[in-house]
């Protein structure tokens, strides 16, 4: 059962309901009001009778103003007697009996009624029968229910416009924030959230914007991660297969079993590298509350080791370089820090044709340059994310805010220059 349908019935629902109830309460106080009336009518019966009819002529019972009036409660007509058998207790205090059902009409009403006077109580009584064979019995009561229904009819169909009316009023906003759902997107997820009238609409449309753009970022971030991992494991893959190329030339040709163990150690060192560049983009994918484990690093040492990791980018390139260290050891995630500054010495080589490639140490400050062909500043950045450059400097970017450290990139009269200065955990 759809929503609309379920308000729709509810309100017909509330409508009859009120209806009905109404109606029955227009009833009974309808009734009442006959019974006052009918009481008020035999109370002022009852001194008339007393003021007009001498004392001689008031103990046999007889009928005044449509009542039939006794001194004794025995001498009333035989209807009254078989319909109170007991009679009225008290002064003032009105008998009825009526054989009426639920959708019938009665037959006859017997009423009955003691009223005290000076002269001791009297005893009152009157048998009212349907219009047709009375004239006492007045005619409001087929009006009333006519009236009755009337307005039940109106209440009714008020109840169901002003139902529909708001229902209406209340199902544009809801189809508003349908329609606005269905055509969420990702440039629309970074707008505000449209007005929907009513405060718990717009609640619940921000509730579905956060969710989907926490599921939105969930996603960049896989798709972030694809990408730096394809980046950042094609050089130790590269190594392991170019080594394992020599490995084969070596076996074939016989050389010595110590060249062999230093492929292996290159291969293995390789692998590692892998096994700890996968670890770190994991953490930096799912952002752990737990900082990476930080050790005692060699940063002269460590330069020099990238470097030479990376020199096969430039072979057959007239390239050279310079690389000018100080004495300086630093406490820092040992795996984050191999691949900020091996992703910029690899940019360096990579997009670097000719001329000379100058790293450049000072304790905790690295400084890496190199020539940049002219038409690489007109070229898109589709294209250098393409070529890797781009992303390096992007997950390098974030790796170094992640860590605390100080990354800055510029490009001058053709030559690209990037400083890196490590953060305050020292030990010099």
């Amino acid at each position: 059962m759809s929503l609309r349908a379920l308000l729709i019935t509810s309100f017909l629902a509330l409508g009859l309901i009120l209806v009905v109830a109404y109606s029955m309460v227009a009833k009974e106080h309808f009734i009442r009001g006959l019974d006052a009336a009918m009481a008020s009518n035999m109370e002022k019966t009852a001194r008339t009778f007393g003021e007009v009819i001498g004392a001689g002529q008031r103990e046999q019972a007889r009928e005044f103003s449509g009542f039939d009036v006794a001194l004794q409660w025995e001498s009333l007509p035989a209807y009254t007697l078989e319909a109170f058998p007991n009679g009225p207790s008290e002064s003032g205090q009105l008998l009825k009996k009526e054989d009426s059902t639920w959708l019938s009409r009665p037959n006859s009403i017997i009423f009955a009624m003691r009223y005290d006077t000076v002269i001791g109580p009297l005893y009152l009584s009157r048998k009212l029968t349907p219009p047709e064979a009375s004239e006492v019995l007045p005619q409001a009561a087929l009006k009333n229910r006519l009236l009755t229904l009337i307005v039940s009819i109106l209440v009714f169909g008020f109840i169901s416009i002003v139902g529909w009316l708001l229902l209406r009023h209340v199902s544009r906003p809801m189809a508003a924030l349908r329609a606005w759902t269905h055509s969420l997107d990702n440039e629309k997820l970074s707008h505000p959230v449209p007005d929907f009238s009513y405060p718990e609409l717009n609640e619940m449309a921000e509730l579905i914007r956060n969710s989907l753009s926490t599921v939105e970022q969930a996603l960049d971030r896989e798709r972030r991660f694809l990408r730096h991992a394809s980046h950042e494991l094609r050089t130790p893959i590269s190594t392991i297969r170019s080594n394992i190329e020599l490995q084969r030339k070596l076996v074939q040709k016989r050389e010595k079993y110590e060249d062999e163990k230093s492929i292996v150690d290159r291969i293995d060192r390789a692998s590692l590298t892998m096994k700890h560049l996968t670890e770190t983009l994991l953490w930096l994918n799912h952002e752990p509350d737990t900082p990476l484990q930080r050790e005692s690093v060699d940063l002269p040492g460590l330069i020099r080791e990238l470097a030479g990791e990376m020199s096969y980018l430039l072979a057959g390139k007239p390239v050279t370089t310079e690389i000018s260290t100080s004495p300086f050891s630093c406490f820092v995630p040992l795996v984050p820090a191999r691949i900020i500054l091996g992703n910029l010495i690899r940019n360096a080589y990579q997009h670097c044709w000719e001329g000379t490639v100058v790293i450049e140490q000072h304790r905790n400050c690295i400084t890496i340059s190199n020539p940049a062909e002219p038409e690489a500043q007109n070229a898109s950045s589709q294209t250098s994310e393409n070529t890797g450059y781009g992303l390096g400097l992007e997950l390098t970017t974030t790796l170094s805010q992640r860590i605390g450290w100080h990354y800055t990139s510029s490009r001058h009269d053709n030559l690209h220059r990037v400083t890196v200065e490590i953060g305050s955990s020292l030990d010099s």
